[in-house]
This record gives C-alpha cells, structure tokens and sequence, in this order.
C-alpha cells in the first residue's frame, strides 16, 4: 500500500482559538494547518476542510466533524473519544495509535488509511469505506461495522470480540492473527 505523509507537507502553525473565531465567522478550508498537541473539545466543526493537516495528538473528544475533509490529515496518536465524524472524508489519513472509542464514523471513507494499533473499541463504522485500509493491531471490539467495506484491508493480528460484522464486505482482506469471536 502506498501512504502520503502529510507532516512532509508545508504547514501553516494555527491555535486553536484562532481556528474557532475564524470557523464562526464563516471559513471553513484550513488546509495544511498544523494543530499539533491542541485541544478541541466538544466543539462543532461540521464541513470543515483539515486536509492534509498535522492534527497529531490532537484531542477533539466529543466534537462533531461530520462531512469534515481530514484526507491525508496526520492524527498520529489523537483523543477522538465520542467524536462524530459522520460521512466524513479521511481517506489516505494516519490514525495510528489513535483513541476512537465510541467514535461514530457512520458512511465516512476511511480507504487507505493507517489505523495501526488505534483503539477503536464500540466505534460506529456503519456503512464506512475501508478499502486497502491498515487496521493491523486495531481493537474493533464490539465495534459496529455493518455493511462496512473492509475490501483489501490489512486485518493482521486486529480484535474483533463482540464486532458486528454483518454484510461487511471482507474479500481480499489479510485476517492472519485477527481475533474474531
């Protein structure tokens, strides 16, 4: 799989307060920002454009990013406990070592992106895009991942006790050492 490192990329450093009041006043496109280490709890960031952002160990728990563009973003190692990310656009994006818990990422694409070692326990992956994603080391358990498209994914050594796993597609995908109970 090819993976884009987006800390190669030039970024802009922005706090998180001048993020927000530009937010409320209408911008939305804050590409190839870095965020690194901030905190943005429990806010409303619905449509906004982070792609190709340096969002590593960023903490947005609780937050609602839903229809956000985080493509190619880095959250290497980021808090998005409880963080909604409906239909959300993370495609190529590096969430390894990520805590997702009870995240909902309903319909989102998530296709080649790097979700090594991410703690993704109870997360809501309805109908999510996964393609070619890497998942190896991930906890998924009692994760929901109907009807989600897991196609060429790399599953190797990923637990799913207790996942729903209903309709999900899983052909070509790598499940050596995958715990599925």
């Amino acid at each position: 799989m090819f993976y884009l490192h987006p800390h190669k990329f030039k970024t802009n450093t922005i706090s998180a307060t001048q993020l927000l009041i530009s937010y409320k006043s209408g911008q939305r496109n804050f590409g190839q920002v870095n965020l690194a280490r901030t905190a943005l709890i429990d806010e409303n960031l619905t449509g906004v454009e982070l792609w190709r952002s340096n969002l590593t160990e960023v903490n947005l728990s609780r937050s609602i990013l839903d229809l956000a563009n985080l493509s190619e973003a880095d959250l290497s190692g980021s808090n998005l406990w409880r963080t909604h990310l409906y239909s959300a656009n993370l495609v190529e994006s590096k969430l390894s070592r990520a805590l997702l818990i009870r995240a909902c990422l309903e319909e989102a694409n998530l296709s080649r992106a790097s979700l090594i070692n991410a703690d993704m326990r109870l997360v809501y992956l309805k109908k999510a895009d996964l393609r070619n994603a890497d998942l190896s080391e991930a906890d998924l358990s009692y994760a929901d991942l109907r009807s989600a498209n897991l196609r060429g994914a790399n599953l190797d050594g990923t637990i799913f006790t207790g996942a729903n796993m209903a309709q999900a597609d899983l052909r070509d995908t790598n499940l050596d050492k995958a715990v599925i109970e």
